[in-house]
């Protein structure tokens, strides 16, 4: 067990660096860069882990499948497994590196949301006789605001960064079931992520591969925004209850693992239930902006892209949002597992 002197703790990240124990500590040069290094590794793992199930959640969006299961049987009888993990590269290539990013802004934007805090309201003070969970409870309603804004802050610099790289991934998740509404030859169709690109950029123009970015700026602003704080906020609170054993009281299960993992199942379903309208208004502009490219290669005449309302949401744009709760609770639970494992153990 390593010494008060040997821990080190990150104000702006929950988790806490035992250098005793640190499995590696980076070169000086890296460690401004230490969040976002862990932070694209762990994001590795946690994009493979959900990419099956965001796949057939995009196709469920689009095209008007009878549930889960038709939509996964059918893919894998026409495309087999490899269906499911189409355009898997461009996700592996940017969440990797938006996760960085994302987590990079974070933490350097919550210093400076503390600082405004101060500015426009007090935060709580703590009764010198407060019990553990008073001050769990009180240290969570003031880092709330705090992640939300840094959260905010985070999802909309990564959708600068990724929403060329997810209009990619659509693309090749679609195509095969597009190509044959329109009765194309697949060999004319662009396959690789690079070749998508380039066939964007050519019928497009290269803003084509921002295609529906407002939907995409809001959608990411807001879900990171309510991602990081609940996330926080419930690992604030879970941690509140703990003995001074670190574990749940009356029992021998450290609250450690347990917070990580209800935290970030918290935390991916709760984002995802505020932003998937968005999410789906999303891909069904972009579906029809890819509609027009196959039609363009098809030298088939293009068709007017539908301008959508906003409007109160409907059941039908939640189509999908079973298997997307289920791959966020995944990816969440894997990304912040390991994520806040790397940030104890490599120093």
């Amino acid at each position: 067990m390593a010494s008060k002197s040997q821990v080190q703790h990150n104000p702006a990240i929950t988790g806490e660096v035992d250098l005793k124990n640190a499995l590696h500590i980076l070169p000086e040069r890296f460690q401004p860069w230490r969040p976002a290094i862990l932070s694209y590794t762990a994001s590795l793992s946690s994009t493979i882990a959900g990419y099956p199930l965001d796949s057939i959640k995009t196709r469920m969006q689009t095209h008007p499948f009878k549930g889960i299961l038709d939509c996964f049987t059918k893919t894998i009888q026409k495309e087999g497994l490899r269906g499911l993990f189409r355009g898997l590269m461009a996700p592996l290539m940017s969440s990797s590196v938006a996760k960085a990013i994302g987590v990079t802004v974070y933490t350097d934007v919550k210093p400076y949301a503390a600082r405004l805090q101060h500015y426009t309201f007090k935060p709580l003070t703590v009764p010198a006789t407060a019990s553990s969970q008073m001050k769990a409870v009180i240290l969570a309603a003031n880092n709330a605001p705090l992640s939300f804004l840094a959260g905010a802050s985070s999802g909309a610099a990564c959708a600068l960064f990724a929403c060329p790289f997810e209009f990619t991934k659509l693309f090749q998740q679609l195509y095969v079931l597009m190509q044959d509404e329109l009765h194309l030859s697949p060999r004319r169709m662009p396959k690789t992520t690079w070749q998508v690109a380039k066939q964007i950029k050519r019928q497009e123009g290269i803003m084509g591969l921002y295609s529906g970015f407002r939907l995409h700026l809001i959608r990411d602003a807001a879900g990171t925004a309510l991602y990081f704080s609940v996330y926080e906020t419930a690992k604030i609170l879970i941690d509140g209850v703990t003995g001074k054993d670190c574990v749940i009281p009356g029992t021998s299960i450290p609250t450690g693992p347990l917070s990580i993992a209800v935290a970030g199942a918290l935390s991916g379903v709760l984002s995802w239930v505020l932003v998937f309208p968005l999410d789906t208004v999303k891909s069904l502009t972009q579906r029809d902006i890819v509609s027009n490219i196959i039609r363009g290669l098809a030298l088939k005449p293009r068709q007017p892209i539908l301008l959508r309302k906003w409007s109160i949401p409907s059941r039908k744009m939640y189509r999908g949002l079973s298997v997307s709760i289920t791959r966020s609770v995944i990816t969440s639970v894997v990304f912040f597992s390991s994520f806040e494992w790397l940030m104890k153990h490599i120093a």
